[in-house]
């Protein structure tokens, strides 16, 4: 736009600014444009002996003009420039306080773990990850008690036999409610009807199933319901050994709530005690005060809920009598400690890489802003602005504009700047 020239006689007032706005309109772009907006100094020039001067001084004018707008547009690049460096910098600085709190929170949980670490040693904790896991590995080549009936395939719709739904640590006890749920042990749970009467329809019936859908919650025992002989946490009695209930001896792999409503259903409230006296001691004192369930021994015996004991039915067999129909043995809770102790030194691992990483990134930033090439713009930064100064004062040397017309240009231009 630099060889626009306005009308002979057009108004205007002397010595004042304009803006010249262009709107763009092209139909077939179906975005709309940014206007572009053209400042100039309008004066005007009455009579053939002033118009020499006039037309000097817009010249002068317009040339300083130019000169402020480029020395604007490259003060705005270099300072674009360093707010994107500083704000660099403060982002490396923020991740570096993020990273050495997350180091030092995962620190403090390995130590919980009585595990000390050296400061930020990669190695010792590289070394600390492969012994654990080799320790891991160790405990799943130990042998575990283990179901051998087969397993129904899962599915969506389908959690498998309840064999091997859950598991148990003791052997007294895992041998005892195995050989309780005999007759379910088989049974393939399900979470609908549809998918039951499928695998009932496709073993021509021979399958038992149990779809979750078909029970009536509300009858399910509460899990959190304190023992028989509990009233408003104290004793009723004192009872022989350390009676449980069952079903808190059981552990769940995976599915645990719909495994809660399986195992409550099957179990209801039977309790686990040490021997059949302590079973019969237990029993005659709770019936004073309530219903007593079904109590099962660590020695295999079983009196019923109606009180009933004695005989073969109520005896549980050898464990090599149930022919691999038993509840599998958990991993030790050591596999499972070593577990977490491995997640957080990897954890930690990972904090101290990225710890690493973001201080080296801070670093390297902050030394290229001390290059000479940087320095060296710093100091263009400064001689434009000087510059910028000069010109801007000598704008208002020259113009006749009223003082507070010049201070509202000069504010107009620091703001687009």
């Amino acid at each position: 736009m630099s060889d626009l020239v306005l009308a002979e006689n057009c108004p205007g007032r002397d010595s004042t600014e304009y803006i010249l706005e262009f709107e763009p309109a092209i139909p077939a772009l179906k975005r709309q444009l940014k206007s572009y907006c053209l400042s100039f100094l309008f004066y005007n020039v009455y009579n053939f002996s002033l118009q020499f001067s006039g037309y000097k001084k817009q010249q002068q004018m317009a040339t300083l003009t130019k000169r402020r707008d480029k020395l604007s547009q490259s003060i705005n690049a270099y300072k674009s420039l360093f707010d994107t460096t500083n704000q660099l910098l403060g982002e490396l600085k923020s991740q570096i306080l993020e990273t050495e709190k997350k180091e030092a929170q995962l620190k403090n949980s390995l130590e919980r773990h009585q595990i000390d670490i050296p400061q930020m040693n990669l190695h010792y904790v590289d070394s600390l990850i492969t012994q654990k896991k080799s320790e891991q590995e160790e405990i799943m080549k130990q042998p575990r008690r283990s179901c051998t009936i087969s397993n129904y395939p899962r599915s969506q719709d389908v959690l498998g036999k309840i064999s091997h739904l859950a598991q148990i640590e003791d052997n007294e006890v895992a041998k005892v409610i195995s050989w309780h749920l005999a007759s379910d042990m088989d049974c393939v749970v399900t979470l609908t009807t549809s998918a039951a009467r499928r695998i009932f329809d496709e073993t021509q019936g021979r399958q038992q199933v149990l779809p979750l859908d078909s029970i009536y919650k509300k009858s399910l025992p509460d899990w959190n319901r304190p023992l028989p002989h509990l009233r408003n946490g104290r004793n009723s009695f004192k009872p022989m050994g350390i009676p449980i209930f069952a079903r808190d001896l059981l552990t769940f792999p995976e599915h645990t709530e719909n495994c809660q409503t399986v195992f409550g259903m099957l179990l209801g409230e039977t309790i686990i005690v040490d021997n059949l006296d302590a079973a019969n001691h237990y029993r005659t004192e709770v019936v004073k005060i309530s219903h007593c369930p079904t109590l099962l021994t660590r020695e295999g015996d079983r009196i019923r809920s109606n009180g009933k004991f004695g005989g073969l039915q109520n005896k549980a067999p050898p464990m090599d009598k149930l022919r691999g129909m038993v509840f599998g043995e958990p991993l030790p809770k050591r596999y499972n400690i070593l577990s977490e102790q491995i997640d957080l030194l990897q954890q930690y691992r990972t904090a101290v890489l990225r710890l690493y990483k973001v201080k080296t990134e801070l670093e390297d930033q902050e030394k290229t802003m001390n290059t000479p090439e940087m320095l060296k713009k710093k100091e263009q930064l400064a001689d434009q602005e000087k510059t910028l100064k000069s010109i801007e004062q000598e704008l208002v040397n020259k113009s006749e504009c009223p003082k507070s017309v010049v201070s509202n240009l000069m504010r107009r231009e620091q703001f687009h700047r």
